[in-house]
């Protein structure tokens, strides 16, 4: 079997915990390089993980023919200067969430991929759950089937608590080398600083759950209606169905609570997702039916299996054809809009 050879541009404190670790798990592939800002840091990293190579720099690494794609763990407000250079180079592409800060820039980024006709997945890694794929599945089966009747509603909330999972990072490999600044994105003309700072707390957080309801839609939906506190965005689907996404009511210290109900007349889809670098944990699935007056409850056994180790499966999944990137940049930059929309509706 073939493997796919991956280098990683990053590899700080997210791309070893939520990347680099689990790429260097899979069969698969093969983690061939990486590059770093950090020297020193990726040398020791790459030690650590049993990677061969460590470039001197990006255009060094994106210079290897032998590199298939590339995953670039970056703060995201860069990507709007490494993205086009590594699609440009001819490489697949996997990023975190979210594409950029502002659909204006990411817009360019999207026909750029479409352009080069390379893979440009983006890492809202809660599609790769395996609870979410198995949600997204039955939700499907039953708009098909029309088994349990209209889908009615859906209903999405996130209270962020403890998003590590009581995990240690002391075992990252840190040095207290600066690095030199990228190029960070560029405002849109007229952006005032509340603006910026509101949009940058959203695609940073709240953007995980747009793509949530996205996901499970299948379909685009607009903003109705935003309440100026940002606890609640409520909207309606191209279809009419109505969404709510409710942003920390209220905030636990240690337990994280994110769930998604959706709702058809004759039963629902309950998905609960477990904090994000939880590992070999997968969320929870609750399918309810009441067909005839029957109701039963349904709760699937599901793989050990951590949302983003799956994620980078699906990655090498999608460079080899076996499958479609669970999120793509153009299904991003959906997400991009309704943040933006979000904002301005709440008047800032």
């Amino acid at each position: 079997m073939e493997k796919i050879k991956i280098g990683f541009l990053g590899c700080g404190g997210m791309g070893q915990v939520a990347h680099l670790a689990n790429y260097v798990q899979l069969d698969t592939c093969e983690v061939v390089g990486l590059c770093d800002a950090k020297k020193n840091q990726a040398k020791l990293v790459a030690t650590r993980y049993g990677v061969p190579k460590v470039y001197d720099s990006e255009e060094e690494l994106l210079a290897d023919p032998a590199i298939q794609g590339v995953v670039a763990s970056q703060a995201f407000e860069f990507y709007t200067g490494t993205i086009p250079k590594v699609l440009k180079a001819g490489k697949h592409l996997l990023t975190e969430k979210p594409l950029c800060t502002y659909p204006q820039n990411g817009a360019a980024l999207v026909e750029l991929a479409a352009k080069t006709g390379k893979i440009h997945m983006v890492g809202n890694q809660k599609r790769s759950d395996p609870a979410t794929e198995y949600a997204v599945d039955q939700v499907r089966k039953w708009k098909e089937s029309g088994e349990v009747g209209k889908f009615k509603y859906l209903r999405v909330i996130a209270t962020p608590g403890d998003w590590v999972a009581g995990a240690s990072w002391a075992w990252q490999i840190r040095t207290d080398e600066t690095p030199k600044d990228n190029i960070r994105e560029t405002r849109p003309a007229g952006v005032s600083d509340e603006f910026h700072k509101v949009m940058l707390g959203i695609v940073n957080g709240e953007i995980h759950q747009i793509n949530l309801i996205h996901f499970f839609l299948g379909e685009d939906f607009k903003v109705a209606y935003a309440d100026k506190s940002g606890v609640l965005m409520a909207g309606e689907s191209a279809s009419g169905v109505p969404v709510t996404l409710e942003m920390a009511p209220y905030r636990p210290n240690q337990e994280w609570h994110e769930s998604a109900l959706v709702c058809f007349e004759k039963g629902f889809v309950k998905l609960e997702l477990p904090a994000p670098l939880m590992s070999q944990r997968a969320g929870k699935v609750t399918v309810y039916r009441n067909i005839e007056g029957n109701e039963s409850y349904t709760v699937p056994v599901l793989p050990y299996v951590s949302a983003l180790r799956n994620q980078a499966a699906n990655f090498i999944k999608a460079i080899k054809g076996e499958k479609r990137a669970p999120c793509t940049s153009a299904d991003a930059l959906k997400d991009l809009q309704i943040a933006w929309d979000y904002v301005t509706a709440r008047g800032l």
